[in-house]
């Protein structure tokens, strides 16, 4: 048995078991496991463009939330997502979203990247990579290191993942419309 089909079948045993997210290191975009419709966001520990250590369930808990993993600041197609994302910002939050996006970024790359795009939502690091694992969407990309597949997860105030879009392939993102489509349709 390779070392991948033993992590996922113990990632099946964890999930039979009733733990609620199992720990998965993907070889590829395509191997990824993501969290479910229904699932509850796990704890994990990421920094805030600030610098402060948190727990994301702590930044997301009692709001509804768009949740946005991007790849980095130095990826073209995130910052396209990003600035795209920021032309239904102001919408989103009339529904009562609040906008979380989420990169293997270091800390302070995040202030650059939100200068560039002038942001009004959060960006967040998750260079040590437990918010991307967590959400099962982390892989092993051979030139970068570890990313996560681009993703847009929207989250109950209760942490419940109600909606997710998760694509392998990189250059593909969800269009605002699709999202604001998405949005409009859960509770929250």
């Amino acid at each position: 048995m390779k070392p991948s089909q033993i992590l996922n079948a113990l990632a099946l045993l964890t999930l039979s078991a009733g733990f609620s997210t199992p720990i998965l290191s993907a070889n590829t975009a395509e191997a990824v496991n993501p969290l479910l419709i229904r699932a509850k966001v796990p704890s994990a520990q990421v920094v805030t463009q600030q610098g402060e250590n948190r727990d994301l369930r702590d930044l997301l808990k009692g709001k509804s939330s768009v949740v946005i993993f991007y790849r980095g600041g130095w990826c073209p197609y995130c910052n396209t997502q990003l600035s795209g994302l920021a032309s239904i910002e102001n919408e989103l939050k009339e529904k009562g979203y609040q906008i979380v996006a989420i990169s293997s970024d270091k800390p302070d790359s995040l202030n650059a990247t939100d200068a560039k795009h002038n942001l009004g939502y959060q960006l967040i690091s998750d260079s040590e990579y437990n918010a991307m694992n967590a959400f099962g969407i982390g892989y092993d990309n051979q030139k970068r290191g570890r990313l996560p597949v681009p993703s847009i997860f929207l989250v109950t105030p209760e942490l419940e993942v109600s909606f997710q879009y998760v694509n392998p392939n990189y250059r593909y993102r969800i269009s605002a419309d699709l999202l604001l489509a998405a949005a409009d349709s859960k509770e929250h």
